[in-house]
């Protein structure tokens, strides 16, 4: 590729993880004006919630099917430019509609900018896989920079409410439908690897070829029990993602509340200083993490087991009582947040062969893991209360630990591809 177009490609991909924490975590952070202006119940922003995730699974399935048959460049401008229309239309949602009808619009646009976003997400999270490690770019820094531009939101929003009024929140949509406009932009002159990809794959089509004695491509040929290998470490990879991810986004969407009780009269920018405060500590561990990967040739596995069982006694001391209980919800943002990338990149390095799609599938599991884990928490905290639920989540990374486990003990058998090239 040409180092020249590192930069903009770097661009491209910051500006569209900042859309990704954009479209993930703006609704939530509305839900309080919601409740005022509207009347929202809890039951209705909960599916909030769960239409946003569902609209990025959604994204995730599409792509597992034809992420390795378009471009990279042409699936990512049109899930920026969709995004920033999602986005827009978001804001104009109470200019159009109002009474019941001004839920079913915010749904709308909520399921409009959630499937545009998620699938920007993952079409980026393969450009930056796939460029040369001398580009400085990597699926771990990328969610560096979601944490930190999660942390700029909540501050923004918080002043944005604070001195223009909860009721103009719509207002700060069309600024923010800005960030896809730009990932847009640096995308059309960004180096996205379509042509290494397409020089790669009739490559190895060329010696699947010769190997078989016909035409068309046939499936990489598996050596004694690889496939079914290949397999055991995948189905590992699914389980560590699904619950690694979700352990990460459960503290996430319920650290605001724990914040609340924990200070209480805090009002609500509670909310938002709450999420403020553990994205920046995602941040934080992120950018100490990508300095661990950055120094290996292959991601470590036992950083990543240590990450998680790190994050198992996490959730164990934020059901404690007091200020320690949020200082152990914040310390948790420190190793929560390698679990995620840290699949991605572990399972990339060790299943060469697995094309775009292997990522995509991944992240159907990790946005699973988001929608389950959550509600969980909310379910058991209906019963238990909150901090009794960590209690019980934090079976979730020790899970995710055991499946890491499971895979670096297979990372070393042989390797066949996710899917058959066509």
């Amino acid at each position: 590729m040409d180092k020249r177009r590192y930069g903009k490609t770097l661009s491209a991909c910051l500006a569209g993880v900042s859309n990704q924490a954009i479209i993930t975590n703006v609704t939530a952070l509305l839900f309080v004006p919601f409740a005022g202006l509207y009347g929202f119940s809890l039951a209705r922003l909960g599916l909030l919630t769960a239409v946003n995730f569902a609209a990025q699974m959604c994204a995730d399935v599409f792509l597992m099917f034809f992420i390795d048959r378009l471009s990279y460049r042409a699936l990512a401008l049109a899930a920026s430019a969709a995004s920033a229309a999602g986005l827009l239309f978001y804001g104009l949602v109470p200019m159009l509609f109002s009474g019941a009808a001004l839920y079913g619009g915010i749904v709308a646009a909520t399921a409009v900018f959630a499937f545009a976003g998620g699938m920007l997400e993952v079409v980026l999270s393969n450009v930056a896989d796939s460029l040369p490690e001398e580009s400085s770019l990597s699926i771990c820094l990328l969610h560096t920079v979601y944490a930190w531009a999660q942390a700029v939101l909540a501050l923004a929003l918080c002043g944005c409410l604070f001195f223009f009024g909860a009721k103009n929140w719509n207002f700060a949509m069309f600024a923010l439908a800005l960030v896809p406009a730009a990932a847009f932009a640096l995308l059309i002159g960004a180096e996205t690897g379509d042509k290494e990809r397409k020089a790669d794959f009739k490559g190895r089509k060329r010696r699947m070829d010769k190997a078989d004695g016909k035409n068309g491509c046939a499936r990489f040929p598996a050596t004694s029990g690889g496939k079914s290998r290949f397999g055991v470490f995948y189905l590992f990879a699914l389980a560590a993602i699904f619950f690694g991810y979700g352990s990460e986004v459960a503290m996430n969407q319920w650290v605001s509340t724990l914040f609340s009780e924990t200070f209480a009269g805090a009002g609500y920018n509670a909310e938002f200083f709450g999420a403020a405060a553990f994205a920046a500590f995602l941040g934080i561990g992120g950018l100490f993490y990508v300095r661990i990967s950055g120094k290996r040739a292959k991601f470590p596995f036992s950083a990543l087991i240590f990450a998680a069982l790190a994050t198992c006694v996490c959730y164990v001391a934020a059901s404690g009582e007091g200020a320690f209980s949020f200082a152990a919800a914040l310390a948790c943002g420190l190793v929560v947040g390698f679990l995620s990338p840290g699949i991605m990149t572990a399972s990339a390095q060790n299943l060469p062969r697995a094309g775009g799609r292997m990522l995509a599938s991944l992240a159907v599991f990790a946005d699973l893991g988001a929608a389950v884990l959550p509600s969980a928490a909310g379910a058991l905290s209906e019963i238990f209360g909150l901090k009794s639920s960590f209690l019980l989540l934090s079976a979730a990374p020790l899970c995710c630990a055991l499946a890491a486990a499971a895979m670096r003990l297979r990372k070393k058998t042989p390797r066949a591809p996710l899917y058959s090239e066509k």
